[in-house]
């Protein structure tokens, strides 16, 4: 087995770290490419904040792929920065394969707007991965018009996912999500969507050896005004790569690991044109939202001794990254007997306004 720790560690970008990524880490580090490579202004965001392109490679397969679309997903802007380092290694011998087979655009943050703001949606407050179709805001114009113009071989949309997931058949939160995207709504396998789920097999298979059992499906529900499905529509093979929960990884540092491991062991099986069987992405277990952050026992809610299930979301508040509670997803009494949890506490009848307090979450 190839030692892919070895290499994360040589490849790592030191200057992004944590979860609230902003445009203000992320262009310096565009800026030291420009020497080394092509960078192009793509576009400005409705705050008119540039829109990076980044070109690496000379060969003849096309790659796009996007990150931060959603402002508050992070995890594979640092991998994408990762996975450059590692491609301007020449001494490489993978790495300058890859670049021979193959020219990868890169767009690291989709929407600096709402990455600014650590929120899902754009300075309008419209979520760019529904926007594919209607195309109200200009961040969703810039990808659509980088795709009509490029018209990839292979395109990768690359997400977070939220701690909600379980790997279906299982008690394993699903740490790593793949999707090859329907392109209608009878779900068919057209030629672009095989080839998707070829190279998901590849990542798949990788990471099984890092995190068994904890990598899953999502949902193929067709999304006409999703991006995912809206380019796979088009005949261009599209990955959706989400990256999930590890206990103890609050700032998605180890799910940014294996991210990069996915990125590299796709772009390989790409340049080499030795993608496998696709029958086995429909052996991946789908997701299943059954997970909750906190089971909370023994604590007074609404004048009631409850045991109680709780999800908790990252906010911006006051300048700083906290824990929210999802009122939304609060679940009491027998309803916790059919769900999943990260961790338990026992807090001894103690009221939820203390609760909050002493554990430093956010509620409103």
């Amino acid at each position: 087995m190839r030692d892919w720790d070895i290499w994360y560690q040589k490849y790592l970008e030191q200057e992004l770290g944590g979860l609230w990524i902003r445009p203000s880490a992320v262009y310096p580090l565009i800026k030291k490419l420009e020497n080394r490579l092509p960078v192009q202004v793509l576009g400005l965001s409705e705050e008119n904040r540039p829109i990076y392109n980044i070109n690496i490679g000379d060969g003849p397969i096309q790659i796009l792929m996007w990150s931060q679309m959603h402002g508050d997903e992070s995890t594979a802007t640092k991998s994408i920065f990762d996975l450059l380092h590692f491609l301007l290694d020449t001494e490489n011998a993978l790495a300058q394969q890859i670049l021979k087979a193959c020219t990868i655009h890169i767009i690291p943050m989709l929407n600096p707007d709402g990455s600014e703001r650590y929120t899902r949606e754009n300075a309008l407050g419209i979520d760019l991965n529904r926007d594919a179709v209607n195309l109200a805001t200009k961040e969703a114009q810039v990808l659509h018009t980088q795709l009509k113009e490029l018209k990839p071989d292979f395109a990768f949309n690359l997400h977070d996912q939220t701690s909600y997931y379980s790997v279906s058949g299982s008690d394993k939160v699903a740490s790593m999500s793949f999707l090859s995207p329907a392109s209608d709504s009878d779900k068919s396998l057209t030629k672009s969507r095989v080839e998707a789920m070829k190279v998901i097999v590849v990542m798949k298979e990788v990471l099984e050896a890092y995190m068994p059992g904890h990598i899953g499906r999502y949902n193929d529900t067709y999304c006409k005004n999703c991006f995912g499905d809206y380019v796979q529509s088009q005949e261009i093979p599209t990955i959706l790569i989400e990256s999930g929960h590890i206990k103890g990884d609050n700032e998605r540092e180890f799910i940014r690991k294996y991210h990069f491991l996915a990125l590299v062991s796709a772009l390989e099986n790409i340049s080499k044109q030795e993608l496998p069987d696709p029958d086995k992405y429909f052996t991946i277990p789908l997701n299943k939202k059954n997970y909750y952050d906190l089971k909370i026992k023994d604590v007074f809610f609404e004048k009631s001794l409850e045991n109680m299930g709780v999800r908790l979301e990252n906010v911006l508040e006051n300048g700083k990254i906290v824990k929210k509670i999802v009122k939304e997803d609060i679940i009491l009494g027998k309803a916790l007997k059919k769900m999943l949890f990260h961790s338990e506490i026992n807090v001894k009848k103690i009221d939820f306004e203390t609760f909050l307090k002493k554990f430093l979450i956010y509620y409103s």
